[in-house]
């Protein structure tokens, strides 16, 4: 699975949960993300795939792209981020 630099590829702004993140929808190298930045990746729908609808440390199934931060996002006692209707914002 082909996992890129995070200092060679070109991200879009995104609000999580009211939190400014970075969006790539390809899998970053997490050792490339820099020192203070937090890591994450989302996963789409079942149906389509094309809507986020978790996210968390790592996506096997569905994966839909990947969030730079530099606040930890809330995730769950499972590691999990479920995401509604206006969580996830193009900015």
């Amino acid at each position: 699975m082909a996992r890129y630099d995070y200092n060679k590829v070109h991200f879009q702004e995104v609000n999580v949960c009211g939190i400014e993140c970075q969006f790539n929808d390809m899998r970053i190298e997490r050792s490339s993300v820099p020192l203070g930045l937090y890591h994450y990746e989302v996963a789409g729908d079942d149906d389509s795939g094309a809507d986020p609808i978790r996210v968390a440390k790592g996506i096997l199934v569905n994966f839909f792209g990947t969030l730079i931060s530099r606040t930890e996002l809330p995730l769950d006692e499972d590691g999990k981020l479920w995401l509604q209707d206006d969580d996830f914002i193009w900015l």
